[in-house]
C-alpha cells in the first residue's frame, strides 16, 4: 500500500498527531469546528522522514543534533546547523512527495492560486512551548517549482539556528525533530494582525488584545509594520484602541512571482484604525470561541479581506505577566502581633496545629456569644481561615479576624481597639463595617443583644471564670504521664493527642473572652488619656500597668533569681554553674547538690515549656536541653545587684509616677466621678491583663505536652524506619499524622514526603517578609510579598529611629542584636535588640539595660514585661535589626520612643 503523505484538512482531522506536527493540529482543529481558515493541506511527518532518508543523511543529522545536548555556544549550534541545513538543500523533493502534491491539489488551483508555505513541526505551538518565529515561512508562492523549492526550505529551517538554540532553550527533545509543512491558500489581506485573547501586557484573562495593520501579517511578525493596539473587554463591550502611524504595509509582490513587497502607506490611512469597533467585536467574539473549544488562552493570526475575517493558525499563549487582576480579592496579611508566639520559619505540624486550635477556640466563642449553629456553619470558611502559611512563616488573616468582630456590637470601636492591641499600624481602610438597611439591623438586634449580654455577664464573673479554667486545665495536664508515653503505640499516641484537643481547646472560651475584655479595656483606658490629653499615652497607659502582682509572665525570672540567691550563698556550687558547659551542668548538679538539682528538675517542670519560640511545636525546650537555663543563670550571677528586692523595687516605682501624674488631671478636667469611673476601668484592664498572662502559661504547657506526644510519634516512626529522622515529624501537618493513622493518607511514604519539604522550608530561612502586605487572589501565585506603604528605600545610615514608648528612661549603652537562645546571651547590662519576644525571653530580661523589639505593640509579652522588671523599652521599630548593628552604641528614650545613633561598631 502506497504512503499518502499529502493529506488535505478532511483526511488531516482522521490521523495521528505525530503525523501533523503542532501548527497543522492546530488547523485541523478549527477547520473542523466550522471557523473560517483558508484551504490548506499538509506534508506529513512522514514525507518530511523520506526526504531525509532518501538523501542518506537521517542518522547522520540525528547524530548531530545529539552533539548539542545542553550546548549553550551560539557558534557551535550555528556551525551545526548550517552543515544540516545545507545537506538538506542538495537535493531536490522526493518524487513521491511531488506526485502526492499534483494528486491532491486540482491543477488548476496549484497553477493559479498563491500559497503560503510553513513549518509544522511536532512540539510546535504546543502549550508550553509555541516556537513562534523560529522556522521559516514562505508567503504569495505560485506555481509548483516555487512551492516545491519553498517546502526544502521549510525543511530546512526545521534545523535553523533560532529553532535548535529554542530547542537546548526550553530542554526539549534534540533527537527526535520532525517537521510537517503546510501548504495554505494564500489571502491578499485588506488588514491583518494578531489577536491574544488574554491580555500579554497587564495579564487580564477578561481582557483581549488585538495588533492590526494593512496588508499582511508578515509585517508584524517580522518588525517591519507599526500596528494599532486595542484592547477589548472579553463579555463586554468595552473597546481601548490606540492608534498608531502605520506607514508601512506588506502586500504581494506583484512585480514577481512570489513574496511579499514593502509599500508606503497613504497618508490618508496612515494614522486612521485599521479596524472599526464593530469588526474589533466580531473579531473578539471569534477568538473568545477559538479560546473556549481549547479552553485556554490563544495567540490567533488572523486577516481581513472584504469585510470577511480568515483565521491562519492558533497556538496556546505560552506567557503572561505573574500579576492578579485588578478584581481578585484582596487579602491582608500582619504578623506584628502573632510574630511573638510563631516567630521566624514555622513547620507544617506547628502551623496546622495552631490553625486548628484557632478553629475550635473561635468556634466555640461564637456559640458562647449565643451564635446559632446555622451561622457558625455558614462561617466555617472565616473560622478555618484565621491564619496564614507564607514562606513558612505566619500570619493573622486581618480579612477574617475583621469578618468576627463584625458579630459583635460597635464594630468601628472594636476594628480600633483590636488594632492597637495586635499592633496593626498599617491602615486596613477596604474592610469597613457593612452598612446595613434598617430591615437588616432591626433582623440583627436580637443577636447582637444576645452577644453583648453574654460578653458582659462574663466579664463581671471573669475571675471566677479564669480560676476554673486554671483548675480544670491542671486536671487534664495532671493527668498526662510524659515518662510513660514511650509504652503506647503510634495510634494511641495519636488518640492521646485527639483526646487532649477536646479536654482543652474545646474549652478555651475563657481566655478568648478575656482577650476581648483586655481589647476593650484597654481602648476604653487609652480613650481616657487621650481626653484630658495625656502626652505620650501609650507610655503612661504602660506605666499605670505596671508593678502588678501574681503576674505569672515574671514567675520564671523570680524562680531563677531565688535559685541565684542559692548559688551565691554556696560558693562552690556557684562557681561549677559560672565555669561548666551548659549542656553538661544538670548531670554534675545531679550528682554534686541533690538540693539544687532538685530546684533545677522543678523549674523545668513548671516553666520547662516556656521559651524562646515557645508555642513552636518544633522548638528545643529545657526538658530536651537544659542550656538555656545555666546561660540566663550566669548572666543573673554576674550582676551583684540583680535580686528579687531590686525587682519589686523596679515594679512600683513608674506606677507610682503615672498614678501622681493622671489621677489629678482627670480630676481636674473631668471631675471626681469621672476619677472615680476611671480607676474602675483601670482596675478591670489590671485585672484582664493579669488574668490574660496566667492563661498564656496554660497555653505553654498545653503546647508542651503536644510537643511530648509528637515527639514520641516521631521517636516510633523513625524507629519503624517511616521517617529519617524523629524531628521530620514537624515536617507532616497535623491532618496528615491523623490520616496516616486512619487510611486515608494520599501520600504514605512518609519520608518521600517529608525530603523536599524540608529542602523548601530550609529555603524560607535565606530571607524575611514584610510585617503586613497584601495579597490578590490566589495567595501563592503572581503575588509579590511587600509592605505596601513603603514610600522610600529602605537608608540603612539612618542616624534616628523611631518605635512606640513602652517603659520610660534614657539608656545610652552598647546594644546585642540576639535572635534564638543559640546566640551568645550575655548582656550585662547592654541593650537587647531583637525582631521579636515571647514570654520565653522574659529570663533574659532583668540583665539588660534596655530593650528594643522591631515589631509588638504595647499589650506584646515583651512591653508587658518590661514593665513589671521596670526596664526601659521601646517596641515596633521598623527594619530596627537591619539597620542597627551588633555592638554600636546607641541612646534610646522608653517615653517618646526615640533612638539615637551614637557609635557604630566595627563588630559587625
Amino acid at each position: 500500500m502506497t504512503t499518502k503523505y499529502i493529506l488535505d484538512a478532511v483526511e488531516a482531522a482522521q490521523v495521528d498527531t505525530d503525523l501533523l506536527g503542532g501548527k497543522a493540529e492546530n488547523l485541523a482543529l478549527l477547520t473542523r469546528n466550522g471557523f473560517t481558515v483558508p484551504k490548506w493541506w499538509v506534508l506529513t511527518t512522514q514525507g518530511f522522514s523520506t526526504q531525509l532518508e532518501q538523501l542518506g543523511i537521517k542518522g547522520w543529522v540525528e547524530a548531530k543534533v545529539k552533539l548539542l545536548a545542553g550546548e549553550k555556544n551560539n557558534k557551535v549550534i550555528a556551525g551545526i546547523a548550517q552543515e544540516i541545513q545545507a545537506e538538506i538543500g542538495k537535493q531536490q523533493l522526493n518524487d513521491e512527495i511531488i506526485q502526492g502534491i499534483r494528486s491532491s491539489i486540482p491543477d488548476d488551483v496549484l497553477a493559479n492560486t498563491s500559497f503560503a508555505v510553513r513549518s509544522s513541526v511536532v512540539g510546535e505551538d504546543a502549550e508550553g512551548a509555541s516556537f513562534a518565529g523560529q522556522m521559516d515561512s514562505y508567503l504569495y508562492q505560485s506555481g509548483e517549482n516555487a512551492i516545491f523549492t519553498s517546502i526544502i526550505k521549510v525543511m530546512q529551517s526545521a534545523f535553523n539556528h533560532r529553532a535548535l538554540a529554542y530547542r537546548i532553550q526550553k530542554g526539549l527533545d534534540l533527537s527526535d525533530i520532525r517537521a510537517a509543512v503546510i501548504i495554505q491558500e494564500m489571502v491578499d489581506a485588506d488588514v491583518a494582525g494578531v489577536m491574544f485573547t488574554a491580555q500579554p501586557i497587564t495579564g487580564s484573562r477578561q481582557h483581549a488584545l488585538i495588533s492590526s495593520t494593512w496588508g499582511c501579517g508578515e509585517g508584524i511578525v517580522s518588525g517591519i509594520c507599526n500596528t494599532d493596539e486595542t484592547t477589548v473587554a472579553l463579555y463586554n463591550d468595552d473597546v481601548d484602541t490606540i492608534i498608531n502611524d502605520k506607514d508601512t504595509a506588506l502586500i504581494f509582490d506583484a512585480g514577481g512571482t512570489h513574496g511579499t513587497t514593502e509599500v508606503p502607506v497613504d497618508d490618508g490611512r496612515r494614522n486612521i484604525a485599521c479596524l472599526e469597533k464593530q469588526q474589533i467585536l466580531v473579531l473578539r467574539d471569534i477568538g473568545l470561541k477559538i479560546a473556549e473549544s481549547y479552553q485556554m488562552p490563544q495567540d490567533i493570526e488572523w486577516c481581513l479581506k472584504g469585510g470577511h475575517f480568515y483565521i491562519l493558525q492558533t497556538r496556546p499563549i505560552t506567557s503572561l505577566p505573574p500579576i492578579n487582576a485588578a478584581t481578585d480579592d484582596v487579602q491582608v496579611w500582619d504578623n506584628s502581633n502573632i510574630q511573638e508566639s510563631y516567630c521566624g520559619v514555622t513547620t507544617p505540624l506547628t502551623f496546622s496545629f495552631a490553625n486548628r486550635a484557632y478553629k475550635h477556640v473561635y468556634e466555640q466563642t461564637f456559640r458562647l456569644l449565643g451564635i446559632s449553629e446555622k451561622v457558625v456553619q455558614e462561617n466555617q470558611d472565616m473560622l478555618n481561615n484565621m491564619l496564614g502559611l507564607i514562606n513558612g512563616r505566619v500570619y493573622y488573616n486581618i480579612n477574617n479576624w475583621y469578618l468576627g468582630l463584625q458579630f459583635l456590637p460597635s464594630f468601628k470601636t472594636n476594628k480600633a481597639d483590636m488594632e492597637r492591641m495586635m499592633g496593626l499600624t498599617d491602615p486596613v481602610d477596604m474592610i469597613q463595617d457593612k452598612q446595613l438597611s434598617f430591615n437588616e439591623k432591626l433582623k440583627k438586634v436580637p443577636q447582637i443583644f444576645k452577644a453583648l449580654f453574654a460578653l458582659l455577664s462574663r466579664y463581671r464573673k471573669m475571675d471566677t471564670l479564669v480560676a476554673e479554667f486554671r483548675a480544670r486545665f491542671q486536671q487534664v495536664y495532671s493527668a498526662i504521664n510524659r515518662e510513660q508515653l514511650h509504652t503506647l503505640t503510634i495510634g494511641q499516641l495519636i488518640n492521646k493527642s485527639k483526646q487532649l484537643d477536646a479536654d482543652i481547646f474545646l474549652n478555651w472560651t475563657s481566655p478568648i473572652v478575656n482577650d476581648f475584655y483586655v481589647m476593650t479595656m484597654n481602648g476604653k483606658v487609652h480613650r481616657w488619656l487621650e481626653k484630658v490629653s495625656v502626652e505620650y499615652p501609650d507610655v503612661v497607659q504602660n506605666n499605670l500597668l505596671s508593678g502588678e502582682e501574681g503576674i505569672e509572665s515574671t514567675e520564671p525570672t523570680k524562680f531563677l533569681l531565688r535559685m541565684c540567691g542559692y548559688l551565691r550563698q554556696h560558693e562552690e556550687m556557684k562557681n561549677l554553674v559560672l565555669e561548666g558547659e551548659n549542656s553538661k551542668l544538670l548531670g554534675l548538679i545531679q550528682t554534686r547538690d541533690p538540693q539544687f538539682y532538685s530546684q533545677c528538675m522543678d523549674y523545668i517542670e513548671r516553666f520547662g515549656d516556656r521559651t524562646i519560640g515557645e508555642l513552636k511545636l518544633e522548638s528545643i525546650t529545657l526538658r530536651q536541653d537544659s542550656s538555656f537555663m545555666f546561660a540566663i543563670l550566669k548572666n543573673f550571677l554576674a550582676n551583684p545587684d540583680l535580686s528579687l528586692e531590686s525587682l519589686a523595687k523596679n515594679e512600683s516605682k513608674f506606677r507610682k509616677e503615672a498614678e501622681e501624674l493622671v489621677y489629678p488631671l482627670i480630676e481636674s478636667k473631668l471631675g471626681r466621678r469621672s476619677l472615680r469611673k476611671f480607676k474602675i476601668d483601670l482596675g478591670k484592664l489590671r485585672d484582664a491583663i493579669r488574668n490574660r498572662e496566667n492563661m498564656r502559661l496554660a497555653r505553654t504547657r498545653a503546647f508542651g505536652l503536644f510537643r511530648s506526644i509528637y515527639l514520641e510519634i516521631g521517636e516510633q516512626l523513625a524507629f519503624y524506619g517511616k521517617i529519617d529522622e524523629p524531628r521530620d515529624i514537624f515536617f507532616l501537618s497535623i491532618e496528615e499524622i491523623y490520616a496516616y493513622k486512619e487510611g486515608r493518607s494520599i501520600h504514605t511514604k512518609l519520608d518521600t514526603l517529608i525530603a523536599p519539604r524540608k529542602q523548601e522550608f530550609a529555603s524560607y530561612e535565606d530571607s524575611d517578609l514584610p510585617h503586613h502586605f497584601w495579597t490578590k487572589g490566589a495567595v501563592y501565585c503572581n503575588n509579590v510579598y511587600e509592605y505596601p506603604h513603603q514610600d522610600e528605600d529602605l537608608d540603612l545610615n539612618s542616624e534616628h529611629l523611631k518605635g512606640t514608648g513602652c517603659y520610660p528612661g534614657v539608656v545610652e549603652k552598647n546594644i546585642r542584636l540576639i535572635f534564638s537562645p543559640d546566640d551568645e546571651l550575655s548582656l550585662d547590662g547592654q541593650i537587647l535588640c531583637t525582631v521579636r519576644t515571647d514570654p520565653g525571653w522574659a529570663p533574659l530580661f532583668p540583665t539588660a539595660g534596655g530593650i528594643i523589639v522591631e515589631r509588638g505593640s504595647t499589650l506584646s509579652h515583651s512591653a508587658v514585661v518590661a514593665r513589671e522588671l521596670g526596664i526601659p523599652a521601646i517596641v515596633g521599630v521598623p527594619n530596627l535589626t537591619k539597620i542597627l548593628t551588633d555592638h554600636e552604641k546607641i541612646r534610646m528614650d522608653g517615653t517618646s520612643g526615640k533612638i539615637e545613633r551614637i557609635e557604630v561598631s566595627d563588630n559587625d
